[in-house]
């Protein structure tokens, strides 16, 4: 009995002990692979073999070797890859450029399998020459309107006697990409004689694909035994034909007119019906405003220096146009500057959806109210408009800060004999404070005496104020501009150097060898507060 007892125990005991329980992992790997060996050996002489053979510690993926993959000078078929477990197997199918540095970038294409952990620039070098090529040149890739890096951003050698379109035909012979900071650097080049561009290769195809992608390069060819940092400055091409990408009715009586690049000679707008015409601030977007035309409106846009354009664009017919105006569909719009606050030095005003007539607009229809505690008073105004041709007009009366106001439009006070009118509406607004503002007095020391824009830009880096400078030959390069009533803020301040005085920042051209227009930041943001002047300097450089 003793002895069972015995049994019993033992085998309770070896059940508890036969019990399984989780092993504790260990520690995750985040080493990358490590090239045990290579075959031919990196960095070797006179490579003559039509395969390499990398052998890693463990087992191996490979990414993206599409985007990942570099090779310089570039072949004009993009080697072979075979993954065989920890092996990596790289195949030439053509013949090798004699007495040549070869340099094979992976990126970050290779990795491990279990745990994807990347061989970060790996890099393989051979010579099919008694010599490893070992110049270099670097640089980097600003953006020409705001001076930031341009990341990701293909850089290319090119052979100095090539022609100029040979971006658009061929691969460079060496390539390289930008950093996060934009910043690039070519390695194992020999010494010889290049050309430099950068492309925003958004399609991948190696090549630049004209004005849809954007483009730095530097006139001057390089070589890299003078070894002097790069500095590229990427802009967009202005396409170089003009035509109108598209043409459509926007509301009965106006027209839009859009094209693919800015129009800045445009003479005459011309057509039956036509009552006026103008363009937006980039220029490349035309008004066309028409009366009493149906069916069809024909455009002719007469330019300075290139042939006039032709435009037939589909309007309302005269039937339909009856039923719409019957229905009150179609009316005058106004399109106020204010939302609910209205700043104190400002005027009210309103922008039309079409023109009319001076005579077309009543202004007994018209009231100003102003509203002070419980006291609502009518008040008088001025409408201040153009003589003839109205889209745009502003209220001219005694308008006092930190009051409350309401104008309201009756119906049909804007009209013409063609029965449109405006619905009735009213708005209701209230003046800012004296001190509600900010005022800035900025001196600006110029690099040379040339023609400017300078640019007031928000935090938003939407301009605010855009003035036009000009020196005499007699005066120094100072200028002081006062900005009043500004809203306080983070500010900065902008210069583009417009040269041909059309007050457009002008970009530039590759086939003509044109940069585009010098812009100057200020790298100091500029804070205004409430109620405060500042003054504030700057040596444009």
């Amino acid at each position: 009995m003793q002895k069972l007892y015995i049994y019993i125990c033992l085998i309770l005991f070896g059940v508890r002990c036969a019990q399984i329980t989780p092993l504790s992992g260990g520690k995750k790997d985040i080493t990358p692979p490590k090239v045990l060996s290579c075959s031919p050996e990196n960095t070797s002489l006179n490579f003559s073999s039509k395969t390499i053979e990398i052998q890693f510690d463990e087992y191996i993926i490979l990414k993206d070797a599409a985007n990942q993959f570099i090779i310089t000078p570039q072949t004009k078929e993009a080697p072979e890859f075979l993954v065989q477990g920890k092996k990596l197997k790289i195949s030439f199918n053509e013949t090798l450029l004699p007495n040549t540095t070869y340099k094979l970038a992976f990126g970050n294409a290779i990795s491990d399998l279990n745990e994807s952990n990347v061989l970060q620039n790996f890099e393989y070098i051979f010579s099919t020459g008694s010599s490893i090529d070992s110049l270099s040149i670097k640089g980097k890739v600003l953006s020409s309107e705001d001076k930031k890096p341009e990341t990701q951003t293909l850089v290319g050698l090119y052979a100095a006697e090539s022609s100029d379109s040979v971006i658009y035909k061929e691969k460079p012979l060496y390539i390289c990409k930008t950093n996060s900071m934009g910043d690039f650097k070519f390695n194992y080049l020999p010494n010889r004689t290049f050309k430099i561009v950068a492309i925003k290769d958004q399609n991948k195809n190696l090549q630049y694909d004209g004005s849809e992608e954007r483009i730095a390069f530097q006139k001057e060819e390089l070589n890299p035994a003078d070894s002097i940092d790069i500095l590229l400055s990427m802009f967009k091409e202005v396409p170089t034909k003009s035509f109108i990408k598209k043409s459509f009715l926007a509301d009965y009586g106006k027209v839009l007119i859009v094209y693919n690049k800015p129009q800045t000679d445009i003479d005459q707008v011309l057509g039956s019906g036509i009552v006026l015409f103008n363009q937006n601030q980039l220029k490349d977007t035309l008004t066309v405003f028409y009366n009493n035309k149906f069916d069809t409106l024909n455009v002719f846009i007469v330019h300075h220096s290139q042939k006039t354009d032709t435009v037939t664009i589909k309007v309302l017919s005269e039937s339909t146009l009856n039923k719409q105006l019957k229905d009150n569909t179609i009316k005058y719009t106004l399109q106020p500057n204010f939302s609910s606050i209205l700043a104190f030095f400002d005027l009210p005003a309103f922008k039309l959806n079409t023109p009319v007539d001076s005579k077309d607009i009543i202004t007994d229809k018209i009231h100003v109210f102003e509203k002070t505690d419980t006291l609502t008073r009518t008040i008088p105004f001025k409408l201040v408009k153009d003589e003839k041709t109205i889209t745009y007009f502003k209220i001219e009366a005694e308008f006092k800060p930190e009051t409350d106001y309401i104008i309201n439009f009756a119906k049909g006070c804007i009209y013409n004999d063609s029965r449109r009118i405006n619905d009735s509406v009213t708005y209701k607004f209230k003046t800012t404070a004296l001190d509600d503002y900010a005022q800035l007095k900025i001196k600006l020391l110029f690099p040379k005496k040339e023609n400017y824009l300078v640019r007031l830009l928000n935090s938003k880096e939407q301009i605010v104020d855009e003035r036009s400078v000009e020196f005499s030959l007699t005066s120094t390069s100072e200028k002081i501009l006062e900005y009043k009533n500004i809203v306080p803020g983070n500010y900065s301040i902008k210069i583009v150097e417009d040269a041909n005085k059309n007050g457009l920042f002008d970009t530039g051209n590759y086939f003509f060898k044109t940069q585009s227009e010098t812009i100057y930041i200020n790298p100091s943001s500029i804070k205004l507060l409430s109620g405060w002047e500042i003054e504030n300097e700057w040596i444009v450089k």
